[in-house]
Formats: C-alpha cells, sequence, structure tokens
C-alpha cells in the first residue's frame, strides 16, 4: 500500500479529533458584537474550572485584580474616626425601579446610618445620560464629601464626574468607571458582582436547561457598557469551554431593558427550533418570556435563563415557567460594600480599586434559599405557594 505524507494541518486536526477536542467554535456561526473581546488566557483557564463559587474570576476595568467584599471591614477605631468627621454623601444612581438598584439602596443607606454619613442627595437618572449629567451638576453644589454613582454612559458622563473629583468629592463607582479617571487618584474605587463569573454561570445553567445539547440563542446589551459586557464575555469563554454539544445560533443586541420582547420575537422569527435564550437580566428576559409565549412555546420545549433576582424572574420560576436559571447578585451586600469603601476613603485610608461580590447560581432546587440569602427574608407566600404546588 502506498504511503501518503498528511500535511501539518491535517494530521494536527486528526490528532485533535482523536483526543476527542471539538474541531470548531461552537460560537463561531455567531457576529459578535463590536465591544466584544476575545477571552484573555487567562479568563479561558478559568472557564475550565469547575467549581468558581470561591475564586475571583474577573479583573476590574483597568485590568485590576479584584479583592473580595468580605474583605472590607471596618474596624471600631475606623468607625469613630468616620463619626467624628461628620461627613456627607450624595448618591446618585442611573436608575430605580428594579430590585438591583432597590436593594443596593437599601444597604448603602443602612450602612450609611450606621456610619454616621448623612445623605444629603439621592437622585434617579432613569435611563437618561442628559438627566444623570443634570443629577450630578445638581449635586456639585452640595459639595458633598462622597459620591456614590452609577455612570450609566461611561463617555458622556466623564466630565461631570471629573469636575467633582477636581473639586475634591471622593467617588466610589457601581459596576463602572467613567472614562478617564485613574483608580486611587480621581476615584476611590469600583464595587461590582464579579460579572465574568456571573456570565460562566448562566452558561452552565442554560446548558443545563436544555440538556447539555442543542442550539441556543442571547440578547445582549448593545450599547459599550463594561458590566454587561464582560458577563457576555464570560457567558462565551465558558460555553466553548465546557459546553461543547451546546451551540450558539444567534446573538442579537437590544438598547434598553424594555426591548426584550421585540428583540426576541425577531430572534424566534428566524430560529425557531431554538431550546434556550440567554435572556440578559430580569426585564429583558421578562419579554422574552413573553415573546416565548406568543409564539405559542411551551417552557419545557424553550428554557430561558438570566442575570439578577427580581421577584418577576422569581415568580416565573416558581411556577415552572420558561425561566430555568438566574445568576443572581446580592446587591444589599454591594450597597453596604460601597458605603464602607467610602467611607474608609475618607478618613485616609488606602482601600483596594476593585471589589466585587460573588454571583449565586439560582435554580428551582435553591430558590426559596436563595430568596432569603437575598432580599433577608422570608419569600413572599404566593411564591412559596406556587413553588409547592409545581414541585
Amino acid at each position: 500500500m502506498k504511503a501518503f505524507k498528511l500535511m501539518p494541518t491535517i494530521a494536527s486536526a486528526i490528532i485533535l479529533s482523536m483526543a476527542g477536542h471539538a474541531l470548531a467554535d461552537n460560537t463561531s456561526d455567531v457576529k459578535q458584537p463590536l465591544w466584544f473581546k476575545e477571552p484573555s488566557a487567562a479568563l479561558v483557564a478559568k472557564a475550565k474550572i469547575d467549581d468558581l463559587s470561591n475564586i475571583v474570576v474577573g479583573e476590574g476595568p483597568r485590568g485590576e485584580e479584584g479583592v473580595l467584599y468580605s474583605d472590607i471591614k471596618v474596624s471600631d477605631e475606623q468607625l469613630a474616626k468616620i463619626k467624628a468627621g461628620n461627613f456627607t454623601v450624595a448618591i446618585a444612581l442611573g436608575w430605580l425601579g428594579d430590585d438591583w438598584a432597590s436593594q443596593q439602596l437599601i444597604g448603602m443607606k443602612e450602612e450609611f446610618a450606621r456610619l454616621g454619613i448623612k445623605i444629603v442627595a439621592e437622585t434617579n437618572a432613569n435611563w437618561e445620560d442628559a438627566r444623570q449629567i443634570s443629577d450630578l451638576a445638581t449635586v456639585s453644589v452640595l459639595k458633598p464629601n462622597l459620591v456614590v454613582s452609577f455612570p450609566l454612559n461611561a463617555q458622556t458622563t466623564a466630565t461631570a464626574y471629573q469636575d467633582l473629583a477636581a473639586a475634591g468629592t471622593k467617588i466610589v463607582f457601581m459596576d463602572q468607571v467613567a472614562d478617564g479617571m485613574e483608580p486611587g487618584k480621581d476615584y476611590v474605587s469600583m464595587v461590582s458582582s464579579d460579572n465574568h463569573a456571573l456570565g460562566m454561570n448562566i452558561a452552565d445553567m442554560l446548558s443545563d436547561a436544555i440538556g447539555n445539547e442543542g442550539d441556543v440563542g442571547a440578547l445582549y446589551y448593545a450599547p459599550d457598557f463594561y458590566v454587561t459586557n464582560v458577563r457576555y464575555e464570560g457567558f462565551i469563554a465558558r460555553l466553548r469551554e465546557k459546553h461543547p454539544n451546546v451551540r450558539l445560533a444567534v446573538a442579537a443586541g437590544h438598547n434598553g431593558p424594555n426591548k426584550g420582547q421585540e428583540v426576541t420575537q425577531g430572534v424566534l422569527a428566524r430560529y425557531p427550533d431554538l431550546k434556550g435564550l440567554y435572556g440578559s437580566w430580569s426585564i429583558p428576559a421578562m419579554g422574552a418570556v413573553a415573546a416565548a409565549t406568543v409564539a405559542g412555546l411551551a417552557p419545557e420545549d424553550f428554557r430561558i435563563v438570566n442575570e439578577n433576582f427580581d421577584q418577576i424572574v422569581g415568580a416565573n420560576m416558581a411556577q415552572n415557567e420558561y425561566i430555568a436559571g438566574i445568576s443572581a447578585q446580592n446587591p444589599y451586600v454591594n450597597g453596604i460594600t460601597e458605603a464602607r469603601l467610602g467611607a474608609l476613603a475618607l478618613i485616609g485610608e488606602k482601600v483596594p480599586s476593585f471589589v466585587v461580590i460573588p454571583p449565586i447560581k439560582v435554580t428551582r432546587s435553591n430558590l426559596e434559599e436563595s430568596y432569603k440569602r437575598i432580599y433577608r427574608t422570608d419569600m413572599p407566600a404566593e411564591i412559596k405557594a406556587d413553588l409547592a404546588a409545581t414541585q
């Protein structure tokens, strides 16, 4: 028999195939968003780890190593100094209308009260960049010692935050940093969920929900927005590394929380055989629920997973409907941590520039336990009844 010499690339492909490696990227059919960055080698390495619950997966917006929230403590001596300072704070939110924002606000207000720091303003920009810029200008007149804020748009709001910093106000950012600002110089710290891990949880739960095989879709937030960007990037990395039999057939962008139904309807019109969907966060995910209902898809045939444990998605999960998994933040803890970091900075203490709170995987099996952990109260009777009725 005549021997044939294999070309090196073909030989490598055969060897990889024999070794059981996937020859194709299960996300390669998707046109990625303009802001998408291919996962780094470090992120890929972490995406291979089975249990992510006790590690920091992600990096900060400047590549900083994350520090766990549990390391941020205020001693009795530090507390006395903080109270003696008679400090003031303004809270400038990007929106207020979902459980993530409201629980974070509760955590901040309770901790600022404990620390003896007076809240002189609370603002809500309601997803409008121009309104947030105006809010920050109004806040600056009050000359607070500290501002805790969520920049809706890192570019357009940057000057307003830079002006605050130049006037001597300490700034703690929630989830995103305004452009042109450096940690330790222009702002104190950024506090966030470990968003890369949050996205990896999404990939795990979506795969589990569809039996670890089949075509799925994803909704992503179209604007260049740090936290949602890295969640999606974590999702992609984990899907590639741990779930090779789940193919991402389509990814579609939305530009606001109320666009979930509209975008999902378009996705389902083009891809009616999808088995599941990464539905972005809770409000877009419930829009996807509405789209699936309109399309006549049965919940057992179309599973949706999402970020953020709001009451609406928790209730849908309890009813054994479309929501099959929630990668939950713990926003109350975010709020407490933001307050502590700001207070420590006000008395001259050096603090980490990036602090993370690990996310929580929520399924029907731990729904009640997760509810109590996140909301610090028992699950409402109606949700508990739905959960019991559909076990």
